[in-house]
């Protein structure tokens, strides 16, 4: 065994704490590599020391240095440009053997398309001799007997690089901040390399290479509780680094599937192995389901300008919310553009609570409270309060045994539609409120993490002889698109006023004042773009993005937001953005496949929401 630069006793004050027990721990010196040895079962932590520094990966099955990590195995398996911890984790070898496994990942953007740098990059770039990963590389390897290399294809680790729509390899500087890492398992003993790139010439490096921190910790995964499979994110440049949680209902959710993935900070379902993302569809469609929304975001607005502050913030009519009502809108900004939307919840003219998809909602509150000196205080309760949404035409035949509402006034079947209260499910007490997302009959159960499992299971088994099944993110996705419910990133951003995202209705123009009016009076005459629904002519499903054009010409006319195969229609269904001259319903259109210009599929016009779109059934 070959190691350079190993330190001992290691005492780091410049890199985050270790995550446990640690077996060894090397510096890698800036524009040098080392190479060390793996046991089955350990784990390996590449911390970048300074960020913005890209530190170059190898790895070889140690009793056949033959087999080494392949990029291009890895990304046909796997369908990524880089695995990512969850369900497609794994680097493999090019006899499509597992060689380690994505546990963590606090960055998020890595390189598996490039070599690690070679002397030919730095004599092409007029830099001849100067020093490369690749000879690095070779160096340290060369002890093992492995051949050298004019270039290695490593896994370039913080090295920022994605591919367009014109299938060009971009590069930018590095998203790595310091203490960002990647920490990974090995599934078999390994021989690895690692380095930190000499690379002083562009961006790759922040135009000054640094250090990389490595540490590798014992198999024994007992003894590491902090090495939960989880994805780093920052909702914002000034906001601390979250790494992927579970909510209270994920120890219920894993035992049903393994198919999650990252979505808003936490664990969710794509689907339930057991049964599919159509069968799930269907029981939300004609029978009830039950899913995960706890990775909304939650805050409690209180104090005697909380009123004050959401009238102003907030795009509906605050008044007419009031206790025990809710109502769906969205936060605007001074251009009258979407921040987010989401539901406010009255429970009295002094205490509101308001749901909706990100942490920066309520630094956005703060920020408006602050400026207009209003006496109010907005707090995060988002790990305090998760939530279940019990969907469907039988969901409130299930929850009517069970439910005890804390007013003996109320009952499921006069809880109107955005009311809410107080009340207890078998002992367990929660808010009920009588919303959700999917276009159906239901209600969403706000409750203290503490109850959650006992929560899932009891109303799993009171649900069962009435057909009740778990939902995940694929067919919740498909109900949403045919209910004509925005999303996120797709309907709308903070550059889509509500007029273009099609929930103008949200927007109450009579108040005297509020954020963004002035630029909502303006865009309203004349709206760059509405939001329509379209049914296709094909089966075949359009494309987040894909251009939409004049029935028969070559103009562009919108995109597609959204899309899906309704089943209940059976039709090719989107959501799109598109010219007013061509929103009437009726008109006809071509949606561009492919290029947009090979391949086009005629669709119509209609309302936004393909199905169901008075919401007779939301409102049953």
């Amino acid at each position: 065994m070959v190691i350079s630069n190993v330190l001992s006793p290691p005492t780091y004050t410049d890199i985050p704490a270790p995550l446990g027990p640690v077996v060894a721990e090397y510096r890698i010196a800036p524009g040098t590599a080392i190479s060390y040895s793996l046991t089955q079962g350990q784990y390996i932590q590449i911390i970048d020391v300074s960020g913005a520094q890209c530190s170059d990966f190898l790895a070889f099955d140690a009793n056949n240095y033959s087999q080494e990590i392949d990029s291009t195995v890895t990304r046909t398996l796997n369908g990524v440009t880089n695995p990512q911890a969850g369900l497609h984790s794994k680097y493999l070898s090019q006899t499509m053997e597992p060689l380690v496994e994505v546990i963590q990942d606090t960055c998020g953007r890595h390189d598996s398309f490039f070599l690690a740098c070679t002397p030919r990059y730095y004599e092409d770039a007029g830099y001849p001799g100067h020093p490369s990963c690749s000879d690095n590389f070779n160096r340290v390897l060369a002890p093992y007997g492995i051949a050298s290399s004019p270039g290695w294809p490593a896994i370039n680790f913080f090295y920022n690089t994605q591919v367009d729509c014109h299938g060009n390899i971009l590069s930018e500087e590095s998203w790595s901040r310091p203490g960002d890492y990647v920490l990974l398992k090995a599934h078999q003993d390994l021989l690895c390399a690692s380095s930190a790139c000499p690379d002083d010439i562009d961006s790759a490096n922040g135009w000054q290479p640094t250090p990389i921190h490595v540490r590798i910790y014992g198999a024994n995964r007992s003894a590491h509780p902090a090495f939960s499979r989880a994805i780093g994110r920052r909702v914002a440049a000034d906001f601390p680094l979250r790494l992927t949680q579970d909510s209270a209902f994920t120890p219920c959710i894993r035992q049903l599937t393994d198919n999650l993935s990252e979505y808003n900070g936490f664990w969710v379902p794509n689907s339930f192995a057991h049964r599919g993302d159509q069968a799930e569809y269907w029981a939300l469609r004609q029978r009830a389901a039950l899913m995960d929304l706890s990775a909304l975001r939650k805050f409690e607005i209180t104090g005697p300008d909380a009123f004050a502050l959401l009238h102003y913030a907030f795009s509906r009519n605050v008044e007419k919310i009031t206790p025990g009502r809710s109502a769906y809108g969205c936060l605007l900004n001074p251009h009258g553009g979407i921040v987010d939307d989401g539901i406010v919840f009255c429970f009295s003219p002094v205490h509101y609570r308001y749901v909706g998809n990100c942490d920066t909602d309520g630094d956005w509150l703060r920020r408006i409270a602050q400026r207009q000196g209003w006496a109010v205080d907005i707090e995060s309760v988002s790990d305090r309060i998760h939530n279940l949404a019990l969907q469907g035409p039988k969901s409130r035949e299930i929850l009517r045994p069970l439910v005890a509402f804390a007013d003996p006034i109320i009952t499921l079947d006069n809880l109107g539609y955005f009311r809410f209260a107080a009340a207890k499910v078998g002992d367990i007490p929660l808010l009920l409120s009588r919303t959700g997302y999917t276009g159906e009959l239901g209600y969403e159960l706000f409750v203290h993490p503490q109850h959650g499992v006992r929560l899932w299971h009891l109303l799993m088994r009171a649900g069962k002889t009435s057909g009740l099944q778990p939902l995940g993110m694929q067919a919740l996705d498909r109900a949403r698109i045919e209910a004509g419910l925005l999303a996120s990133g797709y309907e709308f951003d903070d550059l889509t006023s509500p007029y273009q995202a099609g929930i103008g209705w949200t927007v109450a123009m009579k108040k005297p004042a509020f954020m963004g009016k002035a630029a909502l009076e303006k865009i309203r005459q004349h709206p760059p773009r509405v939001a329509v629904g379209l049914v296709l002519e094909s089966n075949e499903v359009a494309a987040y993005g894909q251009n939409i054009y004049a029935h028969g010409e070559r103009w562009r006319i919108g995109q597609i937001t959204s899309a899906t195969f309704s089943p209940i229609l059976n039709r090719s269904i989107a959501m799109a953005q598109v010219v007013p001259d061509y929103a009437q319903t009726g008109t006809p259109v071509d949606v561009g496949l492919l290029d947009g210009i090979k391949r086009r599929v005629t669709a119509t016009v209609g309302p936004l929401a393909a199905f169901d779109p008075t919401k007779s059934r939301a409102r049953a």
